[in-house]
């Protein structure tokens, strides 16, 4: 695990607001399902769900609260009929920062400011086609990376 102090410091503002997400449904879903551990496995189930479809950090409030909501919902029914999901935030959390310091930027720049592969290019000194080839990239590695950790968080969408 990569310490927080050798993070870009954008991304790891943006580790942090995974992890209060996290904790946030997970103390919501403990109060709805009296159950830490199913709350916990609803909880990285959301965070993973997030992190597959990482475009959604670009947004606050409703867009991104809806996301969040529609993570949690499928998991809290699930989890009422007895598919308890598991998983573990450390892991996954552990996994998003030891992403190369590299991807960090281009994960930053595409995910959470949004940047075309024009803008992309110019801030990495680069190319449009390696741009995209960078993006293309960080966006496969989180999408593997969650695929790893939850499963397909993204099914029955």
């Amino acid at each position: 695990m990569v310490d927080r102090d050798d993070l870009v410091p954008a991304y790891a503002e943006w580790i942090d607001r995974v992890t209060a997400t996290y904790e946030a449904v997970s103390y919501t879903c403990r109060v709805r399902l009296g159950d830490p551990a199913v709350a916990e496995g609803v909880a990285v189930h959301v965070a993973g769900g997030l992190v597959a479809r990482p475009g959604v950090f670009r947004y606050w409030g409703l867009p991104y609260s809806g996301r969040i909501a529609k993570l949690a919902e499928a998991g809290i029914e699930d989890a009422l009929a007895g598919r308890a999901r598991r998983g573990s935030f450390g892991a996954l959390r552990d996994d998003l920062t030891d992403l190369p310091p590299a991807l960090q930027t281009v994960f930053v720049l595409c995910c959470v400011e949004g940047v075309d592969d024009d803008e992309l290019a110019a801030a990495c000194a680069c190319d449009v086609p390696d741009a995209a080839q960078r993006r293309a990239t960080v966006l496969r590695h989180m999408s593997e990376l969650a695929v790893r950790h939850v499963g397909d968080p993204t099914e029955g969408e």
